[in-house]
């Protein structure tokens, strides 16, 4: 008589095999079709992620009710109230930002891997430097100079990929 298989164990196996027909299925798709499907998967995931963030981090918006009459006057001190803002925000905006960040990465990434034929790490930093680009236009982090902090955002989010992409092969 067979042992009992461990539920869990069984569970993760009936996952990894759904996992392994999606992908197979996905491979075989036209190129707008695989984006579009990895888009939209993203999306949901990158959601989530973000409203839980956005639930850890609802009591630091507390912090920050409503703008301060000194910042309207000092332009610097807009800009950083809207980057603690951005980076405090409740659950519906860090699903947004968590949501930008996750579909622009996983669009690049797909279009890039199907057009170069391969995943490598300059894939993955034009990925993360358009997340970390779109990520300061979406959390309202730009301040007056708008596009050199969207170039900086990019940089600092390729680099910081770069890295872990390096460091995990």
């Amino acid at each position: 008589m067979e042992a009992a298989q461990n539920p869990i164990v069984q569970l993760q196996a009936r996952f990894k095999d759904l996992e392994n027909g999606f992908r197979a299925w996905l491979a075989k798709q036209s190129l707008p079709v695989e984006a579009a499907v990895v888009t939209a998967t993203s999306a949901a995931q990158g959601a989530a992620i973000g409203a839980f963030m956005g639930t850890l981090t609802n009591d630091a918006t507390s912090a920050f009710p409503t703008t301060p009459s000194q910042a309207n006057r000092n332009p610097q001190a807009m800009t950083s109230f809207k980057q603690a803002q951005a980076l405090a925000g409740g659950p519906l905006v860090q699903a947004r930002n968590f949501d930008v960040m996750t579909v622009v990465n996983a669009a690049i990434s797909c279009v890039m891997k199907r057009i170069r034929g391969k995943e490598d790490v300059q894939s993955s930093m034009v990925a993360a430097f358009g997340s970390g680009a779109m990520f300061s236009l979406v959390s309202g982090m730009g301040g007056q100079n708008q596009a050199a902090n969207v170039i900086s955002s990019g940089l600092f989010f390729s680099l910081i990929q770069g890295g872990i992409f390096q460091v995990s092969n």
